[in-house]
């Protein structure tokens, strides 16, 4: 099998680029430059290409494609950092094209003295983003307020893209008073004008052709706007192209961000059809989907912030809240990402192992730090643990105890501190986890134990997720260490950053989701989708949705408790 394995990354929508740009940004930290220490754990191949710019400079850049509405880049060139004229990433780049703008004007008005030359005000860059350019600076030294100035994802953005990569949809406006992309329907509509989708597609397509062996696709996109529609079509499209695996990521963010002209009720119920269309046609499409959200629940009304022990966010902040889904991501995805794995490390192997009995929509937990205590060894832990070891992060869904099928990935925590040596170990021989030779079989034992009638893969990785900046490492509660475990008796310095922190990421598939749909249906229900006048201006007619809705319905069926594993 090719070592390479890889994956083509889609990101549709803001929101979906906010976490998109941290995933990148966690990515990026991870990476060794030591030859040292020898190679990492993570095989980067999986999800980055090797390329070489205009320069023949190699460049190493995430194979991925985004889409974003007009207005949302603020100072990304569409092309990227990496080719062209934008390889010159210095203070002095702002000055040379202030310089060719004024020569054009000068060319173009020789050419006609009737010709009016507008030029667009070049958008202001983050602080952040100028030190990037600034060998000088230390960006891990220097203190930034990102909580409270990111304006978009471009201003946190670590990472670099292809030229390829950032897609603009030029028919609406980011964040715009007027024509908002806010139903699925519309989505849908944009995705079959034969600009945008031939484009897109052959962009895909040069992806596909330089993969030496494609596992699949993971597509993330807001579920809760127009973005929806587009996504799921082109879901479809790679199904019909290629037929590989994909694994699908709605999110929803925790405050209405394109619904500028409706009203709270009327917000609502788009939201609530959005998501039934969503579903059900990723109920056809994807291989394996998973809501990701901040909020307990987001169908009608927006519920209350999920509690992650130990953090301390900002429940409607886009830069924090979208930080959290990003380590998540950046955990589970690791069982299709590691390096020299067996075939049970794939994506498609992880979609199939939870997508039985037609069972695609599974539920994300998360555990951001793993409660672990730094002088702790992990049979201790674990022995000790009492409730879950992990917090829901599907709205509208309660984490599942029995009857369950889950994938978890475990992170940070070396295999020095997983028991005591035998000649310490005292107590700790009596336990049946002693047996255990590593933090995966540890895990297992526990969740064999704690889940009744389940089953479990679990992988880990030594390495710790880097929290550097840009990540927000300011959501830590104080008593978290700089090396992300927990401390009883001393609290973090205010000027000490925390670095790293060991989590535990899971996916479930469990009848819980029957509830999950229900609800879903029974909301969608009572929406008078005649009164939304948009979707019909779109093409969305009434016996189009009620079919969709009774799709759903049966698709619920599947939830039922009435499968053996």
């Amino acid at each position: 099998m090719s070592s390479k394995r890889e994956v083509v990354s889609l990101q549709f929508g803001n929101y979906a680029n906010y976490i998109g740009a941290h995933w990148w940004n966690i990515q990026e930290s991870s990476f060794n430059y030591n030859p040292d220490h020898g190679p990492s754990e993570i095989n980067h191949d999986v999800l980055y290409r090797e390329g070489v710019n205009l320069n023949k400079q190699v460049t190493y850049t995430p194979r991925l494609l985004l889409v974003d509405l007009d207005g949302s880049l603020k100072h990304l060139p569409r092309e990227g950092e990496l080719y062209g004229n934008s390889i010159k990433r210095t203070p002095h780049s702002d000055a040379n094209s202030e310089d060719a703008v004024k020569k054009i004007k000068e060319d173009l008005q020789n050419m006609s003295t009737d010709l009016e030359v507008v030029q667009q005000p070049q958008a202001p860059k983050h602080e952040f983003q100028k030190d990037l350019e600034n060998p000088v600076v230390n960006i891990q030294e220097k203190e930034y307020n990102l909580t409270d100035d990111v304006e978009t994802w471009t201003d946190y953005l670590y990472a670099r893209y292809h030229p390829r990569t950032v897609n603009v949809v030029n028919e609406y406006k980011h964040e715009a008073e007027k024509q908002t992309f806010d139903t699925f329907a519309s989505g849908v509509q944009l995705w079959k004008t034969e600009k945008f989708e031939d484009e897109f597609c052959d962009k895909i397509r040069q992806y596909v052709e330089e993969c030496d062996f494609l596992q699949g696709f993971q597509t993330l996109f807001d579920c809760f706007n127009g973005f929806s529609g587009l996504a799921t079509e082109c879901l479809e499209h790679l199904n019909d192209e290629y037929g590989k695996a994909n694994f699908a990521i709605p999110v929803y963010s925790p405050r209405n961000t394109l619904f500028k002209n409706a009203g709270a009720a009327m917000t609502d119920s788009i939201r609530v059809v959005n998501s039934a269309l969503t579903f059900h046609k990723l109920s056809e499409q994807a291989s394996l989907f998973v809501p990701l959200g901040t909020c307990d629940r987001v169908w009608r009304q927006f519920g209350a912030a999920r509690q992650l022990p130990a953090l301390n966010y900002q429940a409607d902040n886009l830069y924090q809240t979208s930080a959290v889904l990003a380590a998540y991501l950046d955990t589970i995805s690791l069982r299709y990402r590691l390096r020299n794995a067996p075939g049970a490390y794939s994506l498609p192997a992880f979609c199939g192992d939870l997508n039985n009995y037609g069972r695609k929509l599974a539920a994300a937990a998360f555990a951001l730090p793993f409660a672990m205590q730094h002088d702790q060894y992990l049979i201790d832990c674990l022995d000790k643990f009492e409730g879950p070891i992990f917090t829901s992060l599907t709205p509208n869904c309660s984490i599942g105890t029995d009857y369950i099928i889950q994938s978890l990935c475990v992170r940070g925590i070396p295999r020095e501190r997983l028991k005591r040596p035998l000649e310490k170990a005292k107590e700790q021989m009596r336990m049946a986890a002693y047996k255990c030779d590593s933090v995966s079989e540890m895990f297992q034992l526990y969740l064999q134990c704690a889940n009744h009638a389940s089953m479990a893969h679990v992988a880990s990785i030594s390495m710790a997720m880097p929290t550097r900046i840009p990540f927000p490492s300011e959501i830590f509660a104080e008593d978290v260490t700089k090396l992300g475990f927990l401390s009883a008796t001393t609290k973090r310095q205010t000027d000490e950053k925390v670095i790293s922190v060991p989590t535990l990421a899971a996916v479930q598939s469990s009848s819980e989701l029957g509830e999950t749909l229900e609800t879903l249906h029974r909301e969608a229900k009572r929406v008078k989708i005649a009164k939304l006048h948009r979707y019909k201006a779109a093409g969305l007619e009434q016996d189009e949705y009620a079919e969709a809705l009774e799709q759903l319905l049966l698709f619920k069926d599947n939830y039922e408790d009435n499968f053996e594993l």
